[in-house]
Formats: C-alpha cells, sequence, structure tokens
C-alpha cells in the first residue's frame, strides 16, 4: 500500500517536470525555425498550446546561411 501511495505523490510533480521540459524543447526548436504545427506534433499537443509556449519569443537570426 505504501508504494502505491508514493506512485501517486510523485505522479504530479513528474507532470510538472514534463511540462516544463515541453515548453523549454518548444521555446527552443521555434527559435531555431521550427514551424510551431511541426513541434505541436513532435510533442504531442495543440498548435494553439504551442503558441501560447513561444509567445514573446523571437527568432534568433541565422547569420552567413
Amino acid at each position: 500500500m505504501a508504494k502505491s501511495k508514493h506512485k501517486d505523490d510523485i505522479t504530479p510533480k513528474l507532470d510538472v517536470i514534463i511540462e516544463l521540459l515541453q515548453h523549454i524543447l518548444a521555446v527552443q526548436l521555434y527559435k531555431n525555425g521550427v514551424p510551431q504545427e511541426i513541434i505541436g506534433g513532435k510533442l504531442g499537443v495543440a498548435k494553439a498550446t504551442v503558441v501560447k509556449m513561444v509567445r514573446g519569443v523571437r527568432k534568433e537570426k541565422n547569420y552567413g546561411k
């Protein structure tokens, strides 16, 4: 019974970590020019979610390309 309770306690924390990692990945991909539709598909989230994640983020300029 104790293992089940421990598992229940950690699940919400892991969900938060997953959301933060998805956010970081979405921002980095977007900054490097990956379209929002592709980011959403790779992360398994809606494009609207990606739009919220990258709001205010500027794409990096690719000098020399």
